[in-house]
């Protein structure tokens, strides 16, 4: 758990450290206390990192409590908030509540009453993830789908997206939400598995659009037997297509300038024919294909919180932002910030 303290008197301040320190309520492993005195110094907190806890203090300097909750609750996600103040003020405990703040701690602030407080707040932290797909679920499902898929073995693909539905039974998530993740997954797959040297149909819609998720499920599922067909025509007993290898070093190098040149030598291969090989068994350009894969990693990290868009470029080899921004919004029609909103991340 990360926990953020926002309070100007420091006895207050430490001895509210000290209580988190000893508390023992259960689910609640603390791994840093981030301290500042008033909201206007938490602002780069806030701005630069995610905390699970946040205390503050509704008076203070130039901004208060409240104001800095406004600012920034929507930037913290599901951060859950909790006032800290001397007053039993209905006139603040009204304001927090306008502001979506359900906890307030008044001091003086005793173990009994914090531990009840941190306890409310894991409770609504478990509530809020139930709303949310993390990225490392969706990178599992796409890791166990793309091998079973790639291996041909229907049985092992089902039985990874039955583990996968069962899981999500559990969370409360809108079927627009449900399939915008379905969707993300089936392009992604589609893409690795082309990636790897299967040249599939250019016309395959990869969408899923339902109104329940039993529906969004059986599409799902369905596209899945789709890509195997596809699979096994395109195939016709050979394994692995001859430009694979090429293929998982542009991947591997996907953060580095590489040329056409390069990879050809690589491979021991003349670049002028590596060129019209490459292009032939995947209907790309060299550089196409490789802003391609930049794109679908781009789409990965943006999945993840804890990455911030704008280091985005520089992990998969753009040092420009301006210019990864117009590129990633001409290859999906969004932009990056717009694309994490999509898929419930901010």
């Amino acid at each position: 758990m990360r926990v953020l303290i926002i309070e100007d008197e420091p006895l207050t301040r430490r001895g509210l450290i000290k209580l988190l320190q000893t508390i023992r309520v259960k689910g609640f492993n603390l791994d840093s206390i981030s301290e500042a005195a008033y909201a206007e110094d938490a602002i780069p907190y806030l701005q630069e990192g995610r905390y699970d806890i946040i205390f503050t203090d509704i008076e203070g300097g130039e901004m208060n409590g409240l104001e800095l909750i406004s600012g920034y609750k929507e930037l913290q996600g599901e951060a859950q908030w909790v006032i800290v103040s001397g007053y039993d003020s209905f006139t603040f405990a009204q304001k927090a509540i306008l502001c979506g703040v359900k906890e307030y701690l008044l001091k003086p602030i005793t173990k009994e009453k914090l531990s009840q407080t941190v306890e409310r707040c894991l409770q609504g932290l478990k509530t809020k993830q139930h709303d949310f797909i993390g990225a490392d679920e969706i990178d599992e499902l796409l890791a166990g789908l793309g091998e079973s898929i790639w291996s041909l073995d229907r049985l092992e693909a089902e039985k990874v997206f039955q583990d996968w539905s069962g899981q999500m039974e559990v969370k409360q998530l809108s079927s627009e939400y449900y399939c915008n993740i379905l969707s993300h997954v089936m392009e992604v797959l589609f893409h690795r598995i082309a990636s790897k040297g299967s040249q599939l149909m250019n016309a395959f819609h990869w969408e899923i659009a339902a109104t329940g998720k039993r529906e969004a499920d059986k599409l799902f599922r369905n596209k899945c037997i789709e890509i195997i067909q596809l699979l096994e025509q395109k195939r016709k007993g050979n394994e692995v297509d001859p430009i694979e290898m090429a293929k998982n070093y542009i991947l591997d190098h996907l953060d580095e300038e590489i040329s056409l040149e390069e990879v050809a030598g690589k491979l021991g291969l003349n670049a002028s024919y590596f060129s019209q090989l490459f292009k032939r068994e995947t209907g790309q350009t060299f550089v196409k294909y490789r802003s391609s894969l930049r794109m679908e990693k781009a789409k990965e990290l943006l999945l993840k919180k804890d990455i911030k868009v704008i280091d985005i470029p520089f992990l998969i080899g753009l040092n420009d932002h301006p210019h990864f921004t117009k590129t990633f919004k001409k290859y999906t029609g969004q932009t990056p910030s717009g694309f994490r909103r999509k898929m419930g991340v901010d």
